[in-house]
């Protein structure tokens, strides 16, 4: 009698687990919580105005480049997205106040599935909450290198790239700017200053820079997708 109680309670605990993990495994398909560090660059000076105003330093100057990698346990919904890159190119325009930009490029990972870049397309969504005039996607081979004094971010077809100097003072102190936030994330960590060396060669687009405005920056956006 015993016995049989115990295999009754060990099936009861069984089942009960069970319901709580599908409830959990649930409620995660229907949320998104996305961390990534990007590698980026512009044309502006250092540091860049528009993270403080609504248009460029000095008129028409926000071409950019960035590379954004995305933590381990980042998802959209059921999708994984732990350890993906997504390179962004691009020009905001002489003002983006209204909400309207001019083009970008986005270039996945030759690797990542359709159901990754479905979901990146729903992240950048989120993320930058603005209307491109133009907008195209392709593939790439992408790599991504973080060091003490230097960043790198290129594109395998030689498209485009991105170099960073970290900017560190004689202490071996990292230069930040803090409490900046960073388009839509819902939390976003210290900028890290660097001058930047960038390109971009597109058919339409193209623009080059050397000594420019540079960063590295880990941000986070979460929410539900039932509020889609």
């Amino acid at each position: 009698m015993k016995r049989k109680k115990l295999v009754i309670a060990t099936l009861v605990l069984l089942v009960v687990g069970l319901g709580a993990l599908l409830a959990a495994r649930e409620e995660a398909d229907n949320t998104y919580r996305i961390t990534a560090t990007a590698i980026e660059a512009c044309s502006c000076p250092l540091f860049c105005s528009c993270y403080y105003n609504t248009e460029p330093s000095g008129g028409h100057m926000c071409e950019f480049n960035m590379a954004q990698k995305f933590a381990p346990g980042s998802h959209w919904g059921s999708v994984d997205l732990s350890d993906v890159v997504v390179w962004i190119s691009g020009d905001l325009g002489d003002h983006f106040g209204d909400g309207t930009t001019e083009w970008a490029t986005i270039t996945f990972e030759t690797s990542t599935s359709p159901e990754q870049r479905e979901a990146i397309g729903g992240w950048l969504g989120k993320m930058f909450p603005v209307e491109w005039a133009s907008m195209e996607t392709r593939e790439d081979e992408i790599t991504w290198e973080d060091g003490d004094s230097m960043a790198k971010a290129t594109l395998g077809s030689g498209l485009a790239d991105i170099q960073l100097t970290k900017v560190i003072d004689a202490d071996g102190q990292q230069a930040v700017v803090k409490n900046t936030a960073y388009w839509a994330a819902n939390s976003t960590e210290s900028f890290l200053l660097a001058r930047s060396t960038h390109h971009f060669d597109g058919e339409d687009h193209a623009f080059s820079y050397e000594g420019r405005n540079g960063f590295m920056v880990t941000t986070m956006i979460e929410g539900s997708l039932d509020q889609e």
